[in-house]
């Protein structure tokens, strides 16, 4: 019986991984369930490796195909990882013989969304000899500066000042982003006792503008051939994809907190400046000009429609181009329709 913890996990990476034949993690944040499979693959088939990936749909082919895939190994003794998305109950039939295999095989590694502790994917994998599974939850701020503070320890170092709250202004609370910018930094400062302000700012100053945030902010301003021209990166990429849609969300969510704020009296400057956790000085005003352009009920509305595209996604993830598309796309037509002349 193999119930996986997330502190534990580098621990079962160095010591359990090899022997098993399989791990499932599921979660909601699709892009840290992504990060923890990337570690996966770096265990079993070294750095430079890479898993097969596929999603569900290979499933559909019976258990012919996949049980060919997984029992097929090189003749040099060398084992491929098998990297399968979007999983769930309905496929526990095609995968349960895999799953509760004895016989030392190719390794599978299943993403899904989260699962509750009645699914019998869960339980399967997690009562399987050579199978394991790990549940990633949701963190909320205290659990973010407790991870950090181990990552910065383990390497033999602490903040210095406001180092801290700056890193997290900058770098926001995903945890897939946070984890690998801490990486980053703590390379950077190796030698030192302390991380500065001005180590943050070094290493992490251009996340803001290098990940998502570009994305939705050209979104809310309606400026749709910019949309267009970022989801072109986009293409192909189904975790991407499923991490701008929740970015996206996580953003409306913050937006709609503020506007709450504004309903009781509060003015905008005071409403973003007094946010916690903080936001980027340097996103600040795109985030005064969102507040003064939409309203709670548009915020709610938009978060509707874009949870109802990750729906779409979860079961068609073949299609993933096309559903992320047309939710952010039709999304900026929106923002380019409204007037900007709204007054809080």
């Amino acid at each position: 019986m193999t119930v996986l913890r997330e502190d534990g996990f580098e621990q079962f990476l160095k010591r359990q991984v090899g022997s098993m034949n399989g791990v499932l993690i599921h979660g909601s944040d699709s892009a840290a369930v992504a990060s923890f499979g990337r570690h996966v693959v770096r265990a079993i088939v070294g750095a430079g490796g890479e898993a097969e990936r596929y999603d569900a749909s290979i499933l559909k082919e019976g258990a012919g195909r996949i049980h060919d895939e997984f029992y097929s190994l090189s003749l040099l003794g060398d084992r491929r990882v098998l990297w399968i998305d979007d999983v769930g109950d309905a496929n526990l039939k095609i995968l349960i013989d895999i799953i509760t295999s004895t016989q030392s095989a190719n390794f599978v590694f299943l993403s899904s969304d989260t699962l509750s502790k009645t699914s019998k994917l869960r339980t399967a994998c997690e009562e399987a000899p050579k199978f394991g599974a790990l549940a990633l939850y949701e963190e909320g701020i205290e659990a973010v500066r407790t991870r950090l503070e181990t990552l910065i320890s383990r390497a033999g170092l602490k903040w210095d000042g406001g180092a801290e709250e700056l890193f997290l202004e900058i770098v926001g609370t995903d945890r897939s982003v946070v984890t690998q910018e801490c990486e980053k930094l703590t390379l950077y400062c190796l030698g030192q006792k302390m991380i500065t302000s001005a180590d943050v700012l070094a290493v992490c100053g251009d996340t803001a503008s290098s990940n998502s945030d570009s994305l939705i902010d050209s979104m809310l301003i309606g400026d749709l051939e910019s949309v267009d021209r970022m989801l072109g990166n986009l293409d192909g990429d189904t975790g991407g994809q499923r991490m701008i849609l929740s970015s996206a969300i996580s953003h409306l969510v913050r937006l709609q907190e503020l506007r709450s704020i504004m309903d009781g009296g509060a003015n905008v400057d005071a409403a973003v400046r007094g946010a916690r956790p903080p936001i980027f000085f340097k996103r600040q005003s795109a985030v005064v000009s969102q507040l003064r352009k939409f309203e709670g009920g548009e915020l709610m509305s938009m978060q509707q429609s874009l949870a109802a595209a990750t729906f779409q996604m979860r079961k068609n993830a073949d299609l993933g181009d096309a559903i992320t598309s047309r939710a952010l796309l039709s999304l900026a037509r929106l923002a380019r329709s409204k007037s900007t002349d709204f007054r809080s």
